[in-house]
């Protein structure tokens, strides 16, 4: 019964394997933590951006990408590449754990395989599209190859090259992940704001998802190279952009709806996020400030808001926030940002104190969301 009711849609079982794991990882690092002399640094820069986000992203382009193409893409398929990311992220982790690196290897080899497999797929709903714009499901189909990337040169660090530790770092974040939540963000704030807001107009032009996503190729290029005046300059000019995107897209008054106002705050780290990057490279100390901002501040937190909000849509609930999931959501920013002034005053206990906040937030976020994948719709619709 529960198989058939995460196979209504592809959305149900990414988002439903995706909260399993988004806990599965926190708590994986949460134990890590309890064993400072063991543990595995470089392996959790790859494994919680890689093991966190890309099912989420899966369940919302499978769900909302057919429709902005005006194609059906009725099969089971989602299954076998859902099932496959799974496993092979709890192959790795596992095998990590109990310190057999080529199981670890095959774990990584899955992933790939599955993301290959839905990055194919991907491209061949756009090809079928006859529609006159595919420019965010071509963005996102860049990005998505940026994924495979990442997780090819995880896989090649995985059997000892440690030259692709940087490499798979930089494609991680800068050629996948933070492209796909621009194009999201670039095609859906304004959508949602004008939905909510009103009198609105609509602003989004095509010029600043090119400009952002040429930022982040030159992030990848100028963060594996070392370049860092480079990077400096990028990240300095990417800051200034999202601040003047938020301001333009109405942030303050965003906060008049609490749904549409967790995604505007979360898109408003951004700012944060590329001043730090750009005070580093410039050469302050931040340490790792500007990508837990990022991972945590920006992507954590955004993922909490529109994975809340497709999953009230997409079952037929109201888009209302209670006031336990509005109080979830800002737990999560203050948790951030315990995790980035540990970065800046390497205070040890606020990584923990910041890692324990995170798992209790987001367990009492994913009590709420998982049962709303194993229940028929609200609104007796299919789907």
């Amino acid at each position: 019964m529960i198989m058939k009711r995460l196979a209504t849609a592809p959305h149900r079982l990414y988002f439903f394997l995706g909260a399993l794991s988004v806990l599965i990882l926190f708590l994986w690092w949460w134990l890590q933590l309890q064993h400072p002399q063991t543990m595995a640094i470089p392996l959790h820069a790859l494994l919680m951006p890689l093991g966190v986000f890309p099912l989420f992203i899966l369940g919302f382009t499978f769900t909302a990408g057919p429709k902005w193409l005006a194609v059906s893409a009725d099969d089971d398929y989602f299954l076998l590449h859902g099932a496959t990311y799974f496993c092979g992220l709890l192959l790795a982790m596992l095998a990590a754990s109990l310190s057999l690196p080529a199981l670890r290897s095959s774990g990584f080899a899955l992933m790939l395989s599955a993301w290959l497999a839905v990055t194919w797929r991907w491209c061949g709903l756009i090809r079928r599209s006859t529609v006159p714009d595919k420019k965010h499901a071509t963005a996102i189909f860049l990005a998505m190859c940026g994924g495979a990337c990442a997780l090819a040169a995880t896989l090649m660090w995985s059997y000892g090259s440690s030259g692709a530790w940087i490499i798979a770092r930089q494609f991680a974040f800068f050629g996948f992940l933070l492209p796909v939540f621009l194009t999201v963000c670039h095609r859906m704030l304004p959508f949602f704001s004008g939905n909510v807001l009103k009198p609105y107009v609509v602003w989004r032009p095509y010029w600043l998802l090119a400009a952002w996503l040429c930022g982040c190729a030159l992030l990848v290029l100028s963060g594996s190279m070392q370049w860092r005046i480079l990077e400096a300059i990028t990240a300095t000019a990417m800051s200034l952009s999202f601040m003047y995107a938020s301001w333009r897209w109405g942030l303050l008054r965003s906060l008049a709806n609490r749904m549409l106002a967790m995604l505007h705050l979360s898109f408003a780290w951004l700012v944060i996020v590329f001043a730090l990057q750009a005070a580093g490279a410039f050469g302050m100390t931040v340490g790792s400030a500007s990508v837990h901002a990022l991972a945590l501040g920006f992507m954590g937190t955004m993922l909490v808001g529109f994975v809340s909000r497709v999953s009230y849509g997409h079952s037929g609930r109201p888009l209302q926030v209670s006031n336990f999931l509005w109080c979830i959501y800002l737990g999560l920013h203050l948790a951030a940002l315990l995790r980035i002034l540990a970065s800046l005053l390497s205070l040890d206990i606020l990584v923990t104190a910041s890692a324990t906040a995170w798992l209790a937030l987001l367990a009492c976020w994913i009590a709420m969301m998982l049962p709303i994948y194993l229940k028929a719709r609200a609104d007796g619709q299919a789907g």
